[in-house]
């Protein structure tokens, strides 16, 4: 029975909150100053026993590390993709290698190393972790300059594992659910979600470029990825038979998207779509059609259904020169970014004919988009604005070959043009063909229009109110003869 008792001190009374465990023996939950608060204690920690959460079990459940605790929900995450799973294995991890950012007081390069979620919370007992501690733990995390989705990204990880001790009878409630996250609005005063950089979009002749700018057969899938908006592992999941040939010549060509390519590690798996609304049919102008079937003619595996439509690409080994490649300026090795920046322009430096002279490829394995991206499509943006850049150059006689927007800081593309930019690219595209957003959400297999809207919200407003306005003015117009105007009473 839950009881309190008093025992007087030079500080004035104390007393002591009691109450009976379920074996029958009587525990303390703790000393007040006052009775009241002694005999609410006693009273709780009994509420718990009844409830099979006796403050004892918790102080043993509780006492478990996070780490233990998030191996074992991890384990127990059966629904998760490969993809996914090893996206949270990696965030759980140590991390081996300190990766580094700005630091947004100093300005200076600094190691994030102890901000990583086995560093702060990794061998810290569950029942220690307070909403005080995440709470600097954002801080930190913005303060060194991480982007807002890599920290709500972590976040929602440590959550979630927090949710899970809850569920497990390890905690009575859940440190993390009333910490405040930074967004896009209070960091950086955008529009969250909202894709309106005008370096996210091509117009038709920049595609053309790029395209041009590609070595065959990968010019191929930059062209179908800028006029179908697949996804990259989309577009490495397609297979022969997922292109629907009309009956009627004349007739609409149209991709089935049904799948999905994994890269699981040196692995390569097909896996299910992002989402049930990613299954689609994606209808494609004649063009890409015609170029599909130019393609297909010469594909080795063009009556095989389920061989992959683009093959695995990779690069031939160059002879070794002798000579160590250069480091940074101040003499440090280079970082894996560096290195990949400088063999991307060291392939853009070469010619179209050239590039494709260095690829080898594959037509047993499905496209990896990570080679893809660093060997082919990366040089292939430098190559363009390379080449955007000589033809304009002046001629003989002062005469210039072509001519270069400035639309991209002087460039023809941007400089930083990304791959999923052409998925952005193809909503542009159809938006200023006029089609409806109903038709560009399902083609680009977003869940449902509003989703479309809210992300490419600047390509579907219009400055021509006039019909608006028209219909507006009409309801101020003159009446008719055979009505009055109201009379004021009296």
């Amino acid at each position: 029975m839950a009881r309190a008792i008093t025992r007087k001190s030079a500080k004035g009374n104390r007393h002591t909150a009691m109450y009976c465990e379920s074996d029958g023996s009587e525990r303390s939950a703790g000393t007040f100053s006052n009775k009241k608060a002694a005999l609410d204690a006693a009273r709780d920690a009994e509420t718990l026993v009844m409830q099979g959460k006796s403050p004892v079990s918790l102080r043993k459940l509780g006492s478990e590390s996070f780490g233990v605790v998030a191996a074992e929900w991890l384990a127990g995450r059966h629904d998760l993709k490969p993809r996914t799973r090893r996206g949270y294995a990696n965030l759980l991890a140590t991390k081996t290698r300190a990766h580094k950012t700005i630091d947004t007081d100093t300005n200076s390069l600094v190691s994030t190393a102890h901000l990583s979620i086995a560093a702060t919370f990794g061998d810290r007992a569950m029942n220690t972790i307070t909403r005080t501690d995440l709470d600097r733990w954002v801080a930190d995390m913005a303060k060194a300059g991480k982007s807002v989705s890599t920290i709500r990204h972590h976040f929602f990880v440590v959550k979630a594992v927090f949710d899970q001790a809850v569920a497990d009878g390890r905690l009575l409630d859940n440190p993390a659910d009333h910490v405040k996250l930074p967004t896009e609005r209070t960091v950086s005063n955008s529009n969250p979600g909202v894709v309106d950089d005008p370096d996210q979009f091509l117009a038709p002749n920049e595609v053309a470029a790029l395209v041009d700018a590609t070595p065959w057969p990968c010019a191929v899938v930059v062209h179908l990825a800028a006029w179908s908006g697949l996804r990259a592992a989309e577009l490495a999941g397609l297979q022969v038979g997922d292109i629907e040939w009309p009956l009627n010549p004349s007739g609409t060509v149209w991709l089935n998207v049904r799948r999905t390519v994994e890269n699981s590690g040196e692995l390569l798996t097909y896996d299910t779509t992002k989402t049930k609304r990613s299954l689609r049919r994606v209808p494609l102008r004649k063009t890409t059609a015609e170029l599909l079937r130019d393609y297909l003619a010469v594909h080795p595996r063009r009556n095989e259904p389920t061989a992959p439509l683009f093959c695995a690409v990779t690069l031939t080994r160059v002879k070794p020169t002798g000579k160590r490649a250069p480091g940074t300026e101040d003499g440090k090795p280079l970082t894996a970014a560096q290195k990949a920046e400088r063999q991307a322009m060291a392939l853009a430096a070469l010619s179209v004919a050239q590039a494709s002279d260095r690829l080898v490829l594959d037509w047993s394995q499905m496209l990896s988009h990570q080679t893809f991206y660093k060997a082919v499509f990366r040089p292939a943006v430098l190559r363009a604005n390379r080449l955007a850049r000589e033809s304009s150059t002046p001629g003989p006689g002062g005469s210039m070959g072509g001519q270069i927007g400035a639309g991209h800081g002087g460039e023809l593309l941007p400089p930083k043009f990304k791959f999923h930019s052409l998925r952005h690219t193809y909503a542009s595209l159809c938006a200023a063909a006029g089609r409806s957003v109903e038709e560009i959400s399902e083609w680009l297999g977003h869940a449902k229009p509003s989703t479309t809207r809210d992300i490419y919200v600047h390509l579907f407003r219009t400055d021509d109110a006039s019909d608006a306005m028209a219909a507006l003015d009409a309801l101020d117009a003159p009446t008719g003869a055979n009505v009055l105007p109201l009379r004021r009473r009296g």
